[in-house]
Order: structure tokens, then C-alpha cells, then sequence
């Protein structure tokens, strides 16, 4: 796995002279709270997968590397792009006191903020800012009203290592205040100014070598490589994207080389590297640089190592992690219930197409509020919807056979929103449709795609955004027999939402301002699921075209040729298989 880039290193060193700086980067994004060793798809590792080695990371094994890496190399910082909050019952046990407490364990240098580390809202983030060791950095958020927030929270941080000042900048998705909970004092901007900003006041103070270390996803990563003048590397994060040179050691297919290398379009001569590490700590990102004495990339290698059952677990960290473990175990081992099929809420299932995991839990959303009101209707709510992003994991039928815990529940729905009833008119909940799929991209799949339970519709991906829904349908609610009927613009319909959604979450402002009625009902998502899987189990639901999309001939794809996808791997080649079309659609254009 070192062989690629110890050769690209080797090659290169005829070139290097007494003025050339070595800088090794490790580095992390979307750790996602899994300080223990996970499965392959994210969730809880079992005694036998453990035992046949299908487990990767957790913290102890990452210790090891780091360790090892830094007794071998003299010049090393250990970045992380973000998102170390939630995700498993860790984070909703300890909140954000675990991550500041491993990770000042492991030596981190410093730290982008993510947009989960507000899910809490700032007052959940504080004790994690005052309890770190390490610079916590953003360059483009405005915390002036909130004293708190930014007397902890720095634009950048300047490292002398070994002799040589290292600018790093932070910055974040500036879609937070949409997909998060940061409260509206704080106040989110462009990325690209503001590193662009900070970049200039560093080169102004002298500083040469300067790294973006951030959370806003690769189309942006390589957007500040390519913009942003003075800049030379960038970490980053948001959208897990696996980057890889050579070939990978375990089932993901790489999006692009590590590093990814932009030439910008100021200096087309100039080389900007751009790197991300997957997600959930299953690798440790490992860039291998070299510098001239002006401050330009001269030579790099390195790749993302694997962190499997090869990388012994650091004793000392283990023993840490097995005192915290004691109160997880007491808590996520109650048994829900059982599973016959794959629960795919994997992230290019989950927020591309529809998702048996998203129609249980929207299914499960309406069935906690049958009512049965008269004789002539079955209920008067008959839709529900939930965002992509709002389904974290799926479940794996596997592991252990079928029998589903309370924390496989709460590592699928980890940030604990009620799901609340509201009335819309048609037209609004038709524009709730098209927001859906506005940005559709296999590459940066966004989390406000819509699974749906009581709604049927075709989407052309040709069309204009804001334009692709070729046919909608909802469920009647007052009838005896429930069938679909077209979506009727100016009628009113009761749904059942997420807090985080009628609130305005991922851009679906029409619940926010445009329903008629809200009832706020106490219930949280995970509960509901557990009622429901209490009251089905054992579950064994399917894809039900519930969505579909149109095809080159005209006719929407039926549920049947959908992917019955039932592991990570097919999903990868299924969203890389897109992008290559699409590559080649572009190419034909040109």
C-alpha cells in the first residue's frame, strides 16, 4: 500500500536540495463519533466480523499509525476537516466531551469546524471549544455577537516546525445555517473570500507554505485550490469523497487521485494539492510533500492508509476507550427487534434514489399517527417525508443475524428531532418535489433528497431545475381504500416532517413559512422507528418505485430495475458508473 507513493518520493529525490522542506500531513474528516473499530458500512462491529478482521478504525488503531508515523518522520501535522460530532450513540451519551478527549489523546494539531458540530446548537459546542488542546479554526463565520463562540474560534493558526512557519486556515460550509443548527448569531459567508482574505494577511506576514483545512465538500476544496492565491494545500471534508492513487486496498472506488492536483487558474504553473480521507476513521489520510524555498509544492506522494485488522490497536488508547465503552454497551445492546432484508441507508443509496431504509422510516412517520378519524377516511395524515441526510447508516442484516439494537436505531437517527404534523397546500408541497432534486449529483449528493412514504414521483433529470417533476401523486387520506391520486395544487394535505424540516432545514423554507397549521408532537424519530420495528418486526420491506426517474426513452424506470443493492461496494460502482457516463456525455459535447 506505501509502495506508490515511496516511489513517487524516491523518483523525485535527485531533485532535492539543502533549501527543501519535507511536511507530512495526516489528516481526518466526517470521523462521525466512531471511536470504536466499525463495520464495513459504518455501524456496530460484531464479535465475528472482529474476529475475521471486517472491522476498520477507531481511535486506538489510529493512535498506532500516528505514532509510528511520527517516530519515523520529523516534520508532521494532523489535521482534521470536520464533523467529529454525531453519528452513534457515543455522541448522543458523551456529546462532544468523547472527540475532545481522543483527540487530544492523539496529538491533533488543529481543527475545521463541521456543520454537525452545531447539531446541538453553539451551547453544545462550547464545552468541546473549551476542552480541546488544539486550534479550533473558521475563517469564514462572523461570531462578534457571540463572545463564547469566537474568542475559541480562530481564522487560522501559524506552526513553526522545526524552523518553518506553516499557515493554516479554517472554513466551513457556508449551507450550515440549512443543514445544521447554528442559531442566527452567528453569521456564515463566501468560502473562497474568506480564506482568500486570511491567505493574503499570512503572505503579507511572511508565511510561504500555507494549508486550507476545511468542511465544504471537493466540488470547493478544489474551487480554493484553484481560486484562492496562496494557498498550497487543501484538506478537506463534508462529502466523504475517497481519493486514491494506485490501486485501493479495500472495496471503495476512488473519485480522483491522492492528491487530487489543481493547477490554478492565476498560475496554470503552479501545482495545489487537494485531499480528503473518506469518512467514519476508517483510513488516516497520509500526504507526503516537498517543498522548495519559495514556499512551492516541489515533490508529493502518499495515499489514504487502510486502518484494518493489520493496525494493532494502541494499548494505552484502547484501555481509554474500553472505560467510555462501558456506558454504551449498557445502553445500545437492547434488542428492537429483527430483519430479514438490508436496511440500505448507505449515503449513495440514501440521498440519490429511493431507499427501503427511507420508506420503513417514513412508513413508520405515518403510522404513528393513525387515527382512523370517521367512516369515510382511514386517517387524515397520509404523507410523510424525510430528508436523505437525516438517515446516517443502514442496517445490516448480517450483523448479528437480523436482530437490530437500540443503537443500530440511534446510529441511523442520531440527532433525536421530533417528527411533527403540518398542513400545505399542494403547490408548496410540489415545490418541496422539485427542491428534492434542484441540485442532483452523484458526485456531491446532497442531503435534502426526499425519501417519501404516501407520495409517488418521476423526476427528468434532463429538465431545468426547479422543472423535473414529470408526475406526482399522493395518497388519499379521505377514503376507505387508500390509492394514489394526482397531487392537486391548491388542496391541502397533513404530513408528517422532521423538527429540523418544518423549521426550514436543508432549504425546505415552504414548511416553515407557508404551512397552515404545525402540531408539535413531543415524538422523536427514533422512537417512532422502535414502535414501529416493535410492531413489524421482522421486517422485510422492498423498493416500491415510489421513485422514479425518467429514462432516455421517455418512460420512467420501474421498481424493479432498480439496484437491489446489499453492499457498499455495489453502491460505489453504481454512483461511479454515473459519473463516468456523465464524463462521457461531457467529452461528446466538447
Amino acid at each position: 500500500m506505501h509502495s506508490t507513493f515511496v516511489f513517487l518520493l524516491l523518483s523525485t529525490a535527485v531533485l532535492v536540495t539543502t533549501a527543501d522542506y519535507s511536511l507530512t500531513i495526516l489528516h481526518t474528516n466526517d470521523v462521525h463519533a466512531r471511536f470504536v473499530e466499525a463495520n464495513r458500512f459504518g455501524g456496530s462491529c460484531s464479535s465475528s466480523d472482529a474476529q475475521s478482521g471486517k472491522c476498520f478504525g477507531g481511535v486506538a488503531r489510529r493512535a498506532t499509525m500516528i505514532n509510528q508515523i511520527k517516530s519515523q518522520r520529523s516534520n508532521v501535522l494532523l489535521l482534521d476537516g470536520g464533523d467529529q460530532f454525531q453519528g452513534t450513540l457515543w455522541f448522543y451519551v458523551y456529546k462532544g466531551s468523547a472527540a475532545s478527549y481522543f483527540m487530544n489523546k492523539l496529538g491533533y494539531s488543529a481543527m475545521a469546524l463541521g456543520n454537525h458540530e452545531f447539531d446541538n446548537g453553539v451551547p453544545g459546542l462550547i464545552p468541546f471549544l473549551e476542552n480541546v488542546t488544539f486550534p479550533v479554526l473558521c475563517a469564514n463565520v462572523d461570531g462578534s455577537k457571540v463572545p463564547q463562540f469566537s474568542s475559541k474560534v480562530n481564522k487560522s493558526t501559524i506552526f513553526n516546525v522545526n524552523g518553518q512557519n506553516i499557515g493554516v486556515i479554517g472554513y466551513i460550509t457556508s449551507e450550515t445555517p440549512d443543514v445544521s443548527n447554528p442559531g442566527t448569531d452567528l453569521v456564515f459567508s463566501d468560502e473562497v473570500k474568506a480564506v482568500q482574505a486570511e491567505a493574503t494577511r499570512l503572505t503579507n506576514m511572511g508565511i510561504k507554505i500555507i494549508i486550507a483545512v476545511g468542511h465544504a465538500g471537493f466540488t470547493k476544496d478544489k474551487e480554493i485550490a484553484d481560486k484562492v492565491v496562496g494557498v498550497d494545500i487543501v484538506v478537506g471534508g463534508h462529502t466523504n469523497t475517497f481519493l486514491y492513487t494506485g490501486t485501493p486496498p479495500s472495496n471503495e472506488i476512488p473519485l480522483d487521485s491522492y492528491p487530487t492536483v489543481i493547477n490554478p487558474s492565476y498560475d496554470t504553473n503552479r501545482k495545489v494539492l487537494v485531499v480528503q480521507d473518506f469518512y467514519f476513521g476508517k483510513y488516516l489520510g497520509d500526504l507526503q510533500t516537498v517543498f522548495d524555498d519559495d514556499g512551492e509544492v516541489k515533490s508529493f506522494g502518499g495515499n489514504p492508509i487502510l486502518l484494518n485488522s493489520s493496525v494493532a490497536m494502541d494499548p494505552t488508547i484502547k484501555g481509554y476507550v474500553d472505560e467510555f465503552s462501558k456506558a454504551i454497551i449498557a445502553q445500545g445492546k437492547q434488542e428492537i427487534g429483527k430483519t430479514y432484508v438490508f436496511l440500505d441507508g448507505q449515503r449513495t443509496t440514501i440521498r440519490l434514489r429511493e431507499s427501503n431504509l427511507g420508506n420503513l422510516f417514513t412508513d413508520a412517520m405515518v403510522h404513528q399517527y393513525l387515527r382512523n378519524p370517521s367512516s369515510t377516511a382511514w386517517n387524515d395524515v397520509g404523507i410523510a417525508l424525510c430528508n436523505g441526510g437525516g438517515i446516517r447508516n443502514p442496517i445490516d442484516v448480517t450483523r448479528p443475524p437480523g436482530i437490530v439494537t437500540m443503537e443500530d436505531i440511534l446510529t441511523v437517527l442520531p440527532f433525536r428531532n421530533t417528527v411533527d404534523v403540518i398542513e400545505l397546500q399542494g403547490i408548496f408541497l410540489r415545490q418541496a418535489l422539485e427542491l428534492s432534486v434542484r441540485d442532483y449529483n452523484p458526485v456531491d449528493a446532497h442531503g435534502r433528497f426526499l425519501q417519501m412514504s404516501g407520495v409517488r414521483v418521476v423526476y427528468d433529470l434532463s429538465k431545468p431545475p426547479l422543472s423535473r417533476v414529470t408526475k406526482a401523486e399522493v395518497r388519499c387520506t379521505n377514503c376507505t381504500v387508500p390509492v394514489f391520486v394526482p397531487l392537486d395544487d391548491k388542496k391541502f394535505y397533513k404530513m408528517v416532517i422532521s423538527s429540523f424540516m418544518a423549521n426550514g432545514g436543508d432549504g425546505y423554507t415552504m414548511f416553515r413559512d407557508n404551512r397552515t397549521s404545525l402540531v408539535l408532537t413531543g415524538f422523536l424519530d427514533s422512537d417512532v422507528l422502535v414502535t414501529y420495528f416493535n410492531k413489524l418486526s421482522p421486517i422485510s420491506i422492498g423498493i416500491e418505485g415510489r421513485i422514479r426517474f425518467m429514462n432516455e426513452t421517455g418512460t420512467s424506470n420501474p421498481p424493479t430495475n432498480q439496484p437491489c443493492i446489499n453492499s457498499a461496494s455495489v453502491a460505489y460502482l453504481m454512483s461511479n458508473m454515473i459519473i463516468l457516463l456523465i464524463s462521457i456525455i461531457s467529452l461528446l459535447i466538447l
